[in-house]
């Protein structure tokens, strides 16, 4: 089922691509004065959020039966088509309503801008809708799968048999019951899970933990001898740089939500310094 959607992703976003390119004003995007890059270090936690895979790698491995050859391939392409696809996205959605005057205000959600001042036709808002939803669908059964796999891990469970079916309904209640309920507590946690998710929860898991545990596995022990060939290459370079950079991002993070950039703006404005 999730591949017959992913099929229907692809189709939708390449509609989009198609209709949304000829209403598109590329020259005024990529024009100095709508250039901010102020702002590129706030936007990293929705760019992590948005291009993050790790969840689903045990699954990737699995499939593939542990094939290193295989495994590598299918990280590297399935990272660098949702990545096209996504500044494809930014660009088509952001070139047809970049000359709208007020289509930046804060707080304005372009894509609902779009659809409701039927920029670009009819038709480009109903592929966006359509594509949204697909997205979604697609993204949430990917999660599941990769928390389910996880659980199983947890519980030492099988992924399949009798045993697994026996646990089934467990499991999914485990995945999808304390989400929903928490929903329903507060309905717009989305858009705050996301900020914060990005700048603290993925920077950490996916950043932070994972060079530390290589450097672990390599370096932790010195008598130990690597058996195969590292997928990171370079040594301690790209490793002690990873979780550096996720440092640094996450203290920056922290201290703009706390306050603290604010505070000394201020206290410089009245200082005269």
């Amino acid at each position: 089922v999730n591949n017959t959607l992913v099929l229907a992703v692809i189709a939708s976003f390449l509609c989009i691509i198609g209709v949304g390119a000829g209403s598109a004003d590329f020259s005024a995007l990529i024009a100095p004065i709508n250039q901010h890059p102020e702002l590129v270090v706030d936007a990293f936690p929705i760019c992590f959020l948005s291009m993050v895979f790790h969840n689903v790698v045990p699954t990737v491995v699995t499939q593939l039966e542990g094939d290193r050859t295989k495994i590598t391939k299918a990280l590297i392409i399935g990272t660098l088509i949702p990545l096209i696809m996504l500044l494809s996205w930014n660009g088509i959605i952001l070139g047809n309503i970049v000359s709208i005057p007020g289509a930046f205000d804060n707080g304005l959600d372009p894509i609902a801008f779009l659809q409701s001042e039927g920029i670009g036709g009819e038709k480009l808002g109903a592929l966006v809708s359509g594509f949204s939803e697909l997205a979604i669908t697609t993204s949430v059964i990917g999660f599941i799968y990769g928390l389910l796999d996880s659980l199983t891990d947890v519980f030492n469970l099988p992924l399949k048999g009798a045993k697994f079916e026996q646990w089934k309904p467990a499991l999914f209640a485990g995945v999808l019951v304390p989400p929903f309920i928490f929903s329903l507590g507060n309905p717009d946690v989305f858009f705050d899970a996301l900020d914060y998710g990005g700048a603290f929860g993925v920077s950490t898991l996916f950043l932070v933990l994972p060079p530390i545990m290589v450097w672990k596995q390599r370096y932790g022990e010195e008598d130990s001898v690597l058996t195969v060939p590292p997928m990171v290459p370079f040594g301690k370079i790209p490793l002690a740089s990873l979780w550096k950079a996720a440092g640094t991002l996450i203290l920056e993070q922290g201290a703009a939500k706390l306050g603290v950039f604010d505070f000394f703006s201020e206290l410089s404005a009245e200082q005269g310094w």
